[in-house]
């Protein structure tokens, strides 16, 4: 079985390096290793050229012409493995990395497992930002140990934190495409786990093997007495998220879901220190076009 790694890249040469390195330090060696370069404008390849990456013959590197964001990034590199004839792909970011040398064996360990059963799969290393502490859950587990208490056989099933060393097959790709690239940021990945699910394909995550993130910082408050999560980013961001939820829970009819979500946004943003004015506007327009299906890369960082 041949495996390849696709990280997407833009404006994070030395994060990708890390992640570089420890692909390269696993013990069990992938295949390819293709670098989908956003068309970064910090000398993400000269410095991987002088760092002589670029020399390896495990690495391709893939420089696209504009920046279509890390969903046109991962449909652009899905599709390029995909069509290179390789039978496992490992998506990823390029601020994360393996935690270990093993991350990539166990993961491919449990691959084989289930590949001998279900041959449409999409699985996951446990993400970690700390040695207890999960970067961003998984529904109501926050650590470790209470994944692995609550796995079986070393497994959680249907659940996963996707694009975070997340490995699919051929025939998954075969079933449900490539992540869709007009979704340009936010919930594409959320997107192809819902394809994925929709598709009967097998996910799970795998709790021996380990990738580490950085825990993205968040804000609480309490609201009658309920704790409740805050978290607001740039308003050209808080669009896409809004948009592209907005998009996916009117396509899968959650009407509930779907009106839910600019609210949440809104109350986040009420609830922050951080420009309010043109967050609400852009979660409102994002709102809008969600609901007209008007996707692509229409508001610029």
């Amino acid at each position: 079985m041949k495996t390849a790694a696709v990280i997407v890249t833009y404006n994070r040469k030395e994060l990708l390096e890390e992640n570089i390195k420890a692909l390269l330090d696993q013990s069990e060696k992938l295949n390819k290793i293709f670098i989908i370069d956003n068309n970064s404008t910090d000398g993400t390849k000269s410095y991987l050229e002088q760092k002589g990456y670029l020399k390896n013959q495990t690495i391709e590197y893939v420089r696209l012409e504009k920046n279509i964001g890390g969903a046109g990034g991962f449909s652009v590199g899905t599709k390029y493995a995909y069509e290179k004839g390789f039978d496992f792909i490992c998506l990823m970011d390029d601020d994360g990395k393996p935690n270990d040398n093993d991350t990539i064996k166990n993961l491919l360990d449990a691959a084989v497992d289930i590949y001998n059963i279900e041959k449409r799969m999409m699985i996951n290393p446990l993400v970690i930002g700390n040695e207890n502490t999960l970067s961003f859950g998984l529904k109501n587990i926050q650590t470790v140990n209470e994944a692995v208490a609550m796995s079986n056989e070393g497994r959680i099933k249907d659940i996963i934190n996707p694009f975070n060393g997340t490995l699919i097959s051929k025939e998954l790709i075969e079933s449900i495409g490539v992540p869709n690239k007009e979704f340009f940021i936010k919930g594409d990945e959320a997107e192809y786990m819902m394809r994925a699910i929709k598709n009967n394909a097998y996910i799970a995550t795998i709790c021996n093997s380990r990738y580490h993130h950085p825990i993205l910082s968040t804000n609480y408050t309490e609201i009658f007495g309920k704790r409740i999560k805050i978290s607001v980013e740039a308003p050209w961001k808080e669009y896409y998220r809004c948009r592209n939820y907005t998009y996916m829970f009117k396509e899968s009819k959650e009407y509930w879901k779907m009106f839910k979500q600019p609210v949440r946004q809104i109350r986040n943003v009420l609830l922050s220190d951080c420009n309010k004015r043109d967050s609400i506007i852009m979660i409102i327009r994002g709102f809008n076009d969600g609901i007209l299906s008007k996707l692509g890369a229409r508001v610029k960082p």
